[in-house]
């Protein structure tokens, strides 16, 4: 991910202005304050480019997408059933979850499959990984 050039700028003003006004390095509490974003589910990155650039740290924290993102165009059942396909069950295990014939089970997965526009099993498993590590 990379900063926006007027991104750049306005930062590369602000801390102008900043060393002007109180020549000093960030205080190491202001910091320390960061580290409670670099919490599960969430990615701190440090943009070496734009620090650089603008001479100070540039931190960014963004929020890692969830599964539920990812599931996001199939319906309730579909995201249950997606969900059990993510972590390996069988159409014969997913059948008696819920209750429901092996060729429920069936119409369901190839659903989630074209709604997603996966061709496999292991492709929605994989694309879980993906989307989650981001």
């Amino acid at each position: 991910m990379s900063v926006e050039p007027e991104v750049i700028e306005a930062l590369t003003a602000v801390l102008k202005d900043l060393r002007e006004t109180a020549p000093a390095p960030v205080p190491a509490a202001v910091l320390e304050l960061l580290v409670p974003l670099a919490i599960r589910g969430t990615k701190l990155t440090i943009d070496l480019d734009a620090s650089r650039t603008i001479g100070a740290p540039l931190v960014t924290v963004v929020e890692k997408p969830s599964d539920t993102e990812f599931l996001a165009p199939l319906t309730p059942r579909q995201k249950q059933v997606a969900r059990l396909v993510i972590q390996g069950k069988s159409n014969r295990q997913i059948a008696e979850e819920f209750g429901i014939s092996i060729a429920t089970v069936k119409d369901h997965v190839h659903a989630v499959l074209q709604r997603l526009n996966l061709p496999s099993r292991r492709a929605v498993m994989a694309a879980s990984q993906a989307a989650t590590r981001q």
